[in-house]
Parts: structure tokens; sequence; C-alpha cells
């Protein structure tokens, strides 16, 4: 070899490792300033709770605080553009939904794709649901429940404020043969309102919006679709056994704008994996009905992916409608 090709290898190769590193360095000094965490929905939710756990449990590790950023409106479709638009530097991170994946289907937006469109770092949880019933309806059991549903068509109806409360009706629906009604709601407070005077029959949500309401009588509880029971409803069953196959939960997860540097993906993740083995992370999410579920970015994209074949699926069939 002669000299000249020697020094050029030898320079290409000095370039090589002065990239990776500052890629390193890169890495080690991020972040410098505080970071943005955009919510796609409103204070006191679930997603924002999460969010803000974690959120805080960065801010301690990282030294620079991350601040959440609630942009609603659109069935979470605001915040995600809002989140897709942002430079791509690792300051702006998303807690996402399975909203998101819903929405790719049901209500898409022309301003973003987001398996296209964000860069998945993490799943950091799940929420299994409760199925139940206004006292007033005269059941006690799952069995019971689907019997009265089919015996009384037309006469169960749910409120749901987004396509995620729909999704999950829509799939103990498709597993039970029935056919029970939603009636659109735009905040999940007048939902609790009618469905507490009884004006809604059905419930299929979250365990943190309507446990205190089971505790108190005023609702009642038919099953959850845990393989065991919850923290929050120790003495309500799982329904795995009258409906087999019925997997219904919404999972948490952190997104970046695309384009995010990949070493940065890499120590977010890493970060949200150290933050969900805390203590007081782990009890401050089981509180309001996470249980954590740490992945790759990886793993993330894959839920993502088989979450758009089931809506799709559902559309194809007429049990789900594409909004316009």
């Amino acid at each position: 070899m002669d000299k000249q090709l020697r020094r050029l290898l030898g320079g290409g190769l000095a370039v090589a490792l002065m990239a990776l590193g500052c890629a390193g360095a890169g890495a080690q000094s991020y972040p410098s300033k505080p970071v943005r965490a955009i919510v796609p929905f409103g204070t006191g939710g679930n997603t924002d709770a999460a969010a803000r756990i974690l959120s805080a449990k960065l801010s301690e590790r990282w030294g620079q605080q991350v601040m959440v950023e609630n942009r609603t409106g659109a069935d979470g479709n605001i915040g995600t553009e809002a989140a897709v638009k942002a430079p791509p530097d690792g300051y702006t991170l998303y807690f996402a939904t399975q909203t998101l994946t819903i929405n790719r289907v049901v209500a898409p937006s022309p301003a973003f794709d987001p398996l296209k469109d964000l860069a998945p770092i993490a799943q950091v949880g799940v929420t299994d649901f409760v199925l139940g019933v206004h006292p007033s309806v005269p059941v006690n059991s799952l069995a019971e429940l689907i019997k009265y549903a089919k015996d009384n068509p037309g006469k169960l109806r749910y409120g749901a404020t987004s396509y995620l409360g729909e999704f999950a009706v829509e799939q103990f629906n498709n597993f039970a043969g029935l056919r029970i009604e939603r009636v659109p709601y735009r905040n999940m407070a007048n939902v609790q309102v009618d469905l507490l005077a009884g004006r809604i029959e059905f419930f299929f949500t979250t365990p943190a919006s309507v446990a205190q309401y089971i505790a108190a009588g005023k609702l009642k509880a038919l099953g959850v679709t845990s393989e065991k029971p919850l923290p929050t409803l120790p003495n309500v069953k799982s329904i795995a056994s009258e409906l087999p196959g019925l997997k219904v939960a919404t999972w948490y997860a952190v997104l970046a704008p695309l384009k995010t540097p990949p070493e940065i993906i890499a120590k977010v993740n890493a970060d949200l994996r150290w933050a969900l083995e805390q203590p007081d992370v782990r009890e401050g999410l089981e509180k309001v009905g996470v249980e954590v579920r740490a992945s790759s970015p990886q793993e993330l994209h894959a839920l993502m992916l088989k979450d758009v074949e089931l809506v799709e699926d559902f559309v194809r069939r007429g049990v789900m409608k594409v909004r316009n």
C-alpha cells in the first residue's frame, strides 16, 4: 500500500472516530437545557398523570427540568402535530397513548403519519379496562350482561370522548357478539355525570375513572380485562375465563420527532427504563392505574403496527368507521 493511500485511509478512519466521539459526547451532554414533554390530552387523566410522574423523575436524573405541555384537541391530533413539527434535537418528547395508532386509521391527519413522522423511544406502561353497568341494569355477571344485551337490543349505550373508548368497546362487542352503541361526548366529566344518572347504562373504561363510584355502589363492575385482580378493584374478577382471547388494554409510550439523533433516543430509552425501576415511580403509576411496561424502540414500533392492522380490519368489516 503506498503512502498516499495509507494517508487517505488513515484520515478517513480519524474522521469516523471523531464522528463517533462527537455522537457519544452529544449523548453524554444531553440534555443541556430544559426538555418539553407534549401530552395530547388535558390535565387530570391517566396520560397526563403518567407523563408528570415520569417527567419529574427524568428531571431529577438529568438535572434539567422536563416541562409537561398539554396540547389538546382533535382527539390528540393537535398535540401529535406539535410534536411532529418540533425540531428533532431531543428537546421535545411526546407522551402518546394507543389513540395515536387508532387515529391514524379512523381520524387521520393530512399533516402527519405517526408511523412515519415520529421516532419510537419506549413503551412505559399499560392500563387494563373495567367493564360494568349502572345499578339500574338488572345483571350481576358478565354472562347475564351478554344475555341481557342480546335480549334487549338498543337498551345499552356507552359514552366515549375519544376513539380509544370506542376501540375498547368494539373489541368487546366483537368477541361477545353484541351491539352496544356509542354516545359521543366532548369531555369525560359529562360521561360520568350521565353514567351515574343512568342516562347511559354501560361502561368499559380505565379503572381510575370509575373505581370510586364502584366502591360507593353507584356503579356495578362485572369484570376486568387483566389476568389477575387490579389493585384498585381487588374484588372484581377477570373476564378472561368467559371471553378468552379478549385482550383490551391501552398503552402509554414516549416518542420523539423523526430524525432525533439515535444516540439521544438510546439515552432517553435507558433513562426511562431506569425511572420505571424506581419504587416511587412504580407506586405513583400504580395509583393512577398504570402498570409498568418497558420496551425497546423496535418493540414499540411493532406494537404500533399491530394496532393499526387491527383497527384497519375493524374498518374493513364495518365495525368502526373512518371519520371525515
